[in-house]
């Protein structure tokens, strides 16, 4: 489900050639750096972690198979829609009605719709998936030439993104995120002058696409029960930590919902959605 890996904050600048430039052993800890197009760019290097503290995995890879457990050890069930609003008997909840007029039953409702959440803004990132000539095994934020970000996958290709919009009240449904090629082409150029015009990085994007990063406005996620709302919950804004702090928040919404407390791991009411009311 995972690969270790290394990062590193790696400073560069296409005119610095020949000047300053670290060399060497020190070069040894780019691992993008055996590729002679890179070389001349490199003007400082900073460790960020190693495979004792760097783990990676593939977010839509991760999801297929924690929710292909649910569905083998608790029998759950994936129904594609959109709802349109809780349903009430006696100021008690039961279920959801669905934009195509159907119900759910159910005693819970959880919100964890992102950024098309209520109190919770969008920050658009563009990315784009390019072809490696090798599987690389670090991961680089790249400081100078637009300080764009680089997660290398073991497919052979690596995800490269940056220059984010300004965080905004989504609009874009799901799915239907335009892509904009002038910010395709700024993270392209970028990226190739960061690591070398003929490096590991210049070939051309296999996938171009576009998201939003899910904020509060005080950067922090909303957790727990919506005031004045039996029966529904809400988890959302966790900001680019989304896929690491998935799991623990399913595990805490999971605990809520079924017990009325939080598991021990968590002190929830850092998190509590009614500061926003």
């Amino acid at each position: 489900m995972y690969r270790r890996l290394t990062c590193a904050a790696v400073i560069v600048d296409p005119n610095a050639s020949g000047t300053g430039k670290p060399s060497g052993r020190k070069l040894k800890e780019v691992d993008w750096a055996q590729d002679d197009a890179m070389d001349d760019n490199v003007v400082g290097v900073r460790p960020l972690g190693d495979e004792d503290t760097i783990a990676q995995v593939h977010p839509k890879m991760l999801c297929d198979a924690l929710f292909g457990d649910a569905k083998a050890t608790a029998g759950c069930d994936l129904v594609k829609g959109e709802v349109d609003s809780p349903i009430y008997e006696d100021e008690k909840l039961v279920g959801a009605k669905l934009k195509d007029g159907t119900t759910i039953a159910g005693d819970a409702l959880l919100y964890a719709t992102g950024p098309w959440t209520k109190q919770v803004f969008g920050v658009k990132y563009h990315s784009v998936l390019v072809p490696t000539p090798r599987v690389l095994t670090q991961s680089v934020f790249f400081s100078g030439c637009g300080d764009p970000e680089v997660y290398p996958r073991p497919d052979g290709t690596a995800y490269c993104t940056g220059f984010p919009d300004d965080a905004v009240r989504v609009t874009e449904r799901p799915g239907e995120e335009e892509v904009r090629d002038e910010k395709v082409a700024m993270i392209v150029d970028s990226v190739r002058a960061a690591s070398g015009r003929d490096g590991a990085l210049s070939a051309e994007p296999s996938l171009t696409q576009a998201c939003y990063l899910p904020t509060t406005p005080d950067g922090i996620p909303m957790m727990g029960a919506i005031p004045g709302k039996d029966g529904c919950y809400v988890a959302a804004g966790h900001g680019c930590w989304g896929i690491l702090l998935g799991p623990g928040t399913g595990e805490t919404m999971a605990a809520l919902i079924a017990t009325g407390k939080t598991t021990e791991h968590v002190d929830i009411s850092w998190f509590d959605p009614g500061r926003f009311e």
